[in-house]
C-alpha cells in the first residue's frame, strides 16, 4: 500500500510553506545534515555490532507507511530491546511501546518469538529493516 497522495501532497506542501518562512542565505559547511539519498547507501547484511544501539526511523515504505508514522527502536548488548512507533489509528496518532528480546541469525532480525523477522542490513550509521509489510530505514540515534 502506498501512502494516499492527499496525505504526501500535504507534506508537500507544508515543506514548501516551512521553506518559504526562512531568509534565504547560504549555511555553514559545520551547520549543514547531508543524509545519503537511500539509493546511494551501500548496505551490508547487519552484524550484531551493527545492530546494538539507539536508532530513529528515518523513512518507512511499503504497506507499513499507511499506519506507522515514526518507529524508536532501542536495541541492548544483553539481547533485549524496547520500542516506540507513532501509528496513525484513522484520525487519531496514538505512540505503542514494545519490549522484549532480539537475536540476530545471519542477517535476520528475531524481535521475540510472536514477531515476523526481518531482514536486516546496515551502513555507516545505519540500520535498514525489511518485512513483508515494508521496509523501514533508520538513523543510529547520538546521545548528546
Amino acid at each position: 500500500m502506498r501512502v494516499p497522495r492527499p496525505v504526501a501532497a500535504l507534506v508537500a506542501a507544508f515543506g514548501l510553506a516551512a521553506s518559504a518562512c526562512t531568509a534565504s542565505h547560504p549555511l555553514d559547511t559545520k551547520e549543514r545534515a547531508v543524509v545519503a539519498a537511500p539509493e546511494t547507501v551501500a548496505w551490508q547484511p547487519a552484524t550484531r555490532g551493527d545492530v546494538v544501539g539507539y536508532f530513529e526511523s528515518e523513512r518507512i515504505t511499503g504497506e507499513a507507511a499507511a499506519s506507522l508514522r515514526k518507529v524508536l527502536y532501542s536495541f541492548a548488548e544483553d539481547g533485549t530491546w524496547t520500542g516506540a512507533a507513532l501509528v496513525q489509528e484513522g484520525a487519531r496518532a496514538t505512540f505503542q511501546t514494545l519490549s522484549g528480546t532480539w537475536r540476530l541469525e545471519g542477517a535476520t532480525l528475531h524481535l521475540g518469538d510472536d514477531a515476523a523477522p526481518a531482514r536486516a542490513s546496515a551502513a555507516p550509521g545505519r540500520l535498514r529493516l525489511e518485512s513483508e509489510g515494508g521496509t523501514a530505514y533508520f538513523l543510529r540515534g547520538k546521545a548528546d
